[in-house]
């Protein structure tokens, strides 16, 4: 099989499964708004909670597991990390140069990340971006 039509596969699988989450999504935040509607007419004391989750942004995650970033920086590290350790095992220089390259960005990032939950956690103040 030709590298171009294995791209275009691949690709093309990418995009039906980044699809068919989004249909999901679709389908919840749908059920979400009927639920929400039927509560408004029951005069339920749901209602508030079910607007709240609404407002959110994402519907399945609250606000507290929403900015976990110390999660996300340790799985960023890990990757870059992984990916500086493949490079090395392959041995050849220029999987070494690349290698490297592409691991210090998600180290970077997770590094940065992990700096931003741990001097937010020293402070002892609420997160203002994670509200937003």
């Amino acid at each position: 099989m030709p590298v171009t039509e294995m791209i275009v596969g691949l690709s093309a699988g990418l995009f039906m499964l980044v699809g068919f989450v989004f249909f999901l999504r679709l389908i919840q935040a749908w059920l979400l708004h009927r639920t929400l509607r039927d509560a408004i007419k029951r005069d339920s004391a749901v209602a508030g909670t079910l607007v709240d989750r609404i407002g959110g942004g994402d519907l399945s995650v609250s606000k507290a597991a929403a900015s976990n970033d110390d999660r996300t920086g340790m799985v960023l590290v890990a990757l870059g990390i992984a990916l500086v350790g493949f490079s090395l095992i392959a041995g050849e220089p220029e999987w070494l140069r690349y290698g490297v390259g592409s691991g210090l960005f998600p180290m970077l990032v997770g590094a940065a990340l992990l700096l931003r939950h741990y001097l937010q956690s020293r402070s002892g103040e609420p997160d203002v971006a994670a509200g937003a």
